[in-house]
């Protein structure tokens, strides 16, 4: 098995939805098992895809699918509820140029822009495009992710350190 080490977000994700006490006996558990821990969702999907490994525990849906898509041996299963971890654009109070910022923004955030996102094989959450089938995060249960659960990542970056650490 592998996890990729510094998924702060996700392992968060995953404590808020199992709830905490029951999500750090989890992860306690499922670090007993000792996993490979590794840095780069790309390259541990590939290793999973090369069959170097033979489970890759916090999975990235939209990596494992666009090497399905080249023919690659691989697949993914949702365990149970899953985090929707989302892509997120901001503007910094202090930004040189605000207003340019602002026009970024808004063409990321266009039809055109979301489709140029989309020819990346990324997944938009635009209800006026259609989305690649095989793309599709099928049979899983998302659960949205809180932006207040952010608050915690100090706190769990250290928890998640510690419990998988060897």
């Amino acid at each position: 098995m592998i996890l990729e080490k510094d998924k702060i977000d996700w392992f968060t994700a995953m404590l808020e939805i199992l709830g905490r006490e029951k999500g750090v006996k989890y992860m306690r558990d499922l670090s007993r098992q000792n996993p490979m821990l590794r840095i780069g969702q790309t390259l541990i999907t590939q290793l999973v895809a090369a069959g170097e490994i033979a489970l890759q525990i916090n999975a990235n849906a939209v990596s494992v699918n666009r090497l399905k898509q080249k023919g690659a041996p691989i697949d993914w299963v949702a365990p149970g509820p899953l985090p929707g971890l989302m892509v997120g654009v901001g503007l910094v109070a202090q930004a040189p140029h605000p207003a340019s910022a602002r026009l970024f923004i808004d063409f990321l955030l266009s039809k055109e822009g979301q489709q140029l996102y989309q020819s990346a094989g990324r997944l938009v959450a635009r209800s006026d495009l259609p989305q690649d089938e095989s793309m599709k995060v099928r049979g899983a249960q998302i659960v949205p992710v809180d932006p207040a659960w952010a608050e915690n990542f100090d706190e769990d970056s250290k928890l998640l350190k510690e419990i998988f650490s060897n």
